[in-house]
């Protein structure tokens, strides 16, 4: 991890954000080099194995959506020691997502904002990226991210993509998609969910709103579980990003992820799980970048983390770096989840 932050993130926080990701992307896009590699970012050990929406993963760190948003490189990703990676999210129409500038670094915090809007190729074009996968062995579970404002058109995409993953979340929750929310609506979730239900045979996860327990909004949100808990969703990932002004971004607003979200993760899990108990599984995600972080968010009764900005800040190593210092948690103060 230190010549990534030595030497490497210098570099290439001296670009612009989205330039520094593509030139990321094309690193990635080298997957002989990460199959080499790929040893060497391993951490194995039999008491990390957790469950993901009931698939049981090798351990709890899953690569939440957004990285990979046209599914070009989950072949390397997975390499990296992930008991579990995400593509996408995934329109069924190609979009050029919101104007830039629209992705913004804050340093000194160890976050992002961004405002992407879900810039992407489109279901057909992942369609193609992921049918030259199959013969790929795959190393972690995987999961498809799929969205919308049409309910058809997210069906559509939840019914092609799924012969090709382990599960699909679903995001209802993005703050920089014009109509999303439209899905936080109740009756509009079931309609979702009901309609996703006639055809799948394998598990979902809904990507949640955040909430901040100061603002009175929880119960909102959980009501919105509720209903994923009555339409037999398996896993909920709590929650997204958190939306925020910013003059540096064309439109204005964004959504906060990284290091500041952390404390707010572990109340919203916290909620969740004096809500749902064991009924259901949950997702932490936001704001965890380090095996400490990882074990509270175990104790509050996540079954697993999703980490997206981390990876950007601290590097390919990042995974290996939280499932070490798990193991040796694990070991020094037992397991959070007995």
């Amino acid at each position: 991890m230190q010549l990534y932050k030595n030497l490497m993130r210098p570099l290439l926080f001296t670009l612009e954000p989205e330039t520094a990701w593509h030139l990321s992307d094309l690193g990635l896009s080298q997957t002989w080099f990460w199959k080499i590699m790929g040893r060497g970012f391993q951490h194995h050990n039999e008491f990390l194995g957790a469950t993901v929406a009931g698939i049981p993963i090798k351990n709890p760190v899953g690569l939440a959506a957004g990285y990979d948003k046209n599914c070009r490189f989950l072949p390397s990703l997975q390499e990296l020691g992930f008991g579990y990676v995400m593509g996408g999210t995934i329109t069924k129409d190609p979009r050029p997502g919101n104007p830039k500038p629209r992705v913004i670094r804050l340093k000194d915090q160890s976050a992002l904002i961004n405002a992407l809007g879900f810039p992407g190729d489109g279901l057909e074009k992942v369609l193609s990226e992921i049918s030259e996968m199959a013969s790929v062995p795959k190393k972690s579970v995987r999961i498809m991210s799929v969205s919308g404002t049409d309910i058809p058109d997210i069906a559509e995409c939840h019914q092609q993509l799924e012969p090709f993953c382990d599960a699909i979340e679903l995001n209802i929750s993005s703050p920089n998609t014009k109509g999303l929310r439209i899905f936080q609506e109740p009756a509009k979730l079931r309609s979702l969910l009901a309609e996703i239900n006639q055809s799948r045979s394998k598990p979902i996860l809904v990507k949640m709103p955040p909430f901040k327990l100061e603002n009175g909004d929880d119960e909102k949100t959980l009501n919105l579980g509720r209903i994923c808990l009555e339409e037999k969703v398996e896993s909920l990932t709590v929650s997204n990003t958190i939306p925020i002004q910013h003059d540096g971004l064309a439109v204005g607003q964004g959504g906060l992820s990284g290091s500041p979200l952390f404390e707010n993760t572990i109340a919203m899990v916290e909620t969740y799980q004096a809500e749902f108990g064991d009924k259901i599984e949950i997702n932490a995600c936001g704001g965890i970048s380090n095996g400490y972080q990882a074990y509270e968010a175990l104790k509050s009764g996540a079954s697993s983390i999703q980490i997206l900005t981390s990876l950007i800040y601290e590097g390919p190593r990042v995974v290996q770096s939280i499932n070490k210092e798990l193991s040796e948690l694990f070991t020094n103060r037992g397991d959070p989840r007995n």
